[in-house]
């Protein structure tokens, strides 16, 4: 599962002046000065992670151990090589070679509403409201409080710095892993105040002359390159009830569902396996379940090779309440699959399978309101049949977005769920801007990738623009 968590609020604070530049597009962090005055700034940044929270509640990112979460920012030179080392209008420097540091806000701040960096005009123009001198700002988190330190810090961020990112040419963007950070606010270990983005220490104490430059868009650009909070949680359903090899460890899977919906149980349930005698092979407790997604469970279970192929072992559930309602065992059956159909070793090579690929639970150039959630189904038919298609592995998607002639990935390669009788994944459009977006479809068997380019096209719209 992939989602985003866009920023909520943003701000690049001026050292000792009370400017702010709350609504500008760009972030400009710099730094330099003149004599033995330095100069430069700081980023700041909230993101919400009520959504976060109520997925894990749900069961929807685990136990948080197969989570990761990283920030990203697109730097406003990344797609032109000519903006690296250039001069801005009011002689900046674009910079290289440097480190930014995220760091922790200890305290509740506003965004404001200012826009420029600097007064444009030497003379006092009553009409210019987009240089504003108000909180946030180096000094104020709000009109009526000050920072604790000015600049949110002063001296060293070592305390309260949460990653450190090295830039080489300084048009990459921001790519950092805050896992550990997020994953403490989700469970309430950290308060969440936001963050911070700022050229290491001793550059900001570096008098430099021009001044150097770096810039990233911010949440209120007019692009599609909005920070975000990337979160990327592996719970993709690999069920072997199907393909059941001895000699190997495989999956077997229970999906729990209350009137139709799938529904987390009160608690993991547990597993026992009957041979073809009905004698117990093996037992899984409840802390050996895993809890992968809501309604979805598995156990790990392994059958050697001395064991029979194609005979029917039983998997019996028990434990099993939702709702505070006890519910009887469910039994069901895996039938055990030769060892060697799944290790070839030999003077043979095999060969890529061949599929026909199609998708279906999104319709083509459909228009889906921002929120629905659908289920994606890959249908892999066989060749040269009708209507036969098989469940595989070896698929995956990717989503993405035009800008200009540039594909911008939103998803970036990610394994499509290989359940007992399908193949499909999740498309949550909760988190998806409003535009038209593009799903690839990826088939690998056998050192050959196919892939199925522009599979489905869909735009995602908000309620109000599909009243007009």
């Amino acid at each position: 599962m992939v989602t985003r968590t866009y920023i909520d609020k943003n701000n690049t604070i001026i050292k000792d002046t009370i400017i702010n530049t709350g609504r500008n597009p760009i972030a400009e962090l710099y730094y330099g000065g003149s004599e033995t005055t330095t100069n430069y700034t700081r980023h700041l940044l909230y993101f919400d992670i009520d959504t976060l929270q109520t997925q894990y509640t749900n069961g929807e990112l685990g136990n948080l151990s197969t989570v990761t979460h990283t920030l990203k920012m697109c730097n406003s030179s990344f797609f032109d090589r000519d903006l690296q080392a250039q001069k801005l209008l009011d002689d900046k420097q674009r910079t290289s070679s440097f480190d930014l540091v995220l760091f922790r806000i200890n305290k509740s701040w506003d965004e404001g509403c200012g826009y420029d960096y600097q007064r444009l005009f030497t003379i006092q123009d009553d009409d210019n409201i987009t240089f504003v001198e108000s909180a946030s700002n180096w000094l104020n988190a709000t009109t009526l409080d000050s920072w604790d330190e000015p600049g949110v810090y002063s001296g060293s961020p070592s305390a309260i710095t949460i990653t450190t990112q090295h830039f080489d040419k300084g048009n990459e963007n921001i790519e950092m892993d805050i896992t550990d950070e997020v994953n403490s606010l989700i469970t309430g270990g950290t308060t969440n105040y936001g963050y911070g983005v700022a050229f290491e220490r001793d550059l900001e104490l570096l008098i430099k002359n021009p001044s150097q430059f770096v810039g990233f868009f911010t949440r209120h650009t007019q692009t599609y390159y909005e920070p975000f909070l990337e979160t990327i949680y592996d719970d993709v359903i690999i069920d072997d009830r199907k393909n059941f090899y001895r000699g190997k460890t495989n999956k077997l899977y229970l999906y729990s569902n209350l009137g139709g919906e799938p529904t987390n149980l009160d608690n993991n349930p547990s597993v026992t396996i009957y041979d073809e005698d009905g004698n117990v092979f093996s037992s899984v407790t409840t802390a050996q379940t895993v809890h992968v997604t809501t309604g979805v469970y598995y156990a790990e279970i392994f059958v050697p090779i001395t064991q029979e192929d194609g005979v029917l072992f039983t998997d019996t559930w028990s434990d099993i309440n939702i709702d505070t309602i006890s519910r009887p065992d469910v039994d069901l059956e895996f039938e055990i699959k030769d060892d060697t159909d799944y290790y070839k070793i030999g003077d043979n090579e095999s060969l890529p399978v061949e599929y026909a690929l199609s998708l279906s639970g999104v319709k083509r150039d459909e228009k889906i309101k921002r929120g629905d959630k659908r289920k994606v189904l890959v249908s892999a038919r066989i060749p040269f049949t009708i209507n036969q298609s098989e469940v595989i592995d070896g698929l995956q998607y990717r989503l993405w977005v035009r800008e200009g002639n540039t594909q911008v990935n939103v998803i970036e390669w990610e394994d499509v769920n290989r359940a007992y009788l399908k193949n499909y994944f999740v498309l949550d459009t909760s988190w998806m801007i409003p535009n038209e977006y593009h799903i690839d479809i990826k088939l690998t068997s056998n050192l050959q990738v196919k892939t199925l380019t522009d599979a489905i096209k869909f735009n995602i719209v908000n309620q109000i623009d599909e009243l007009h």
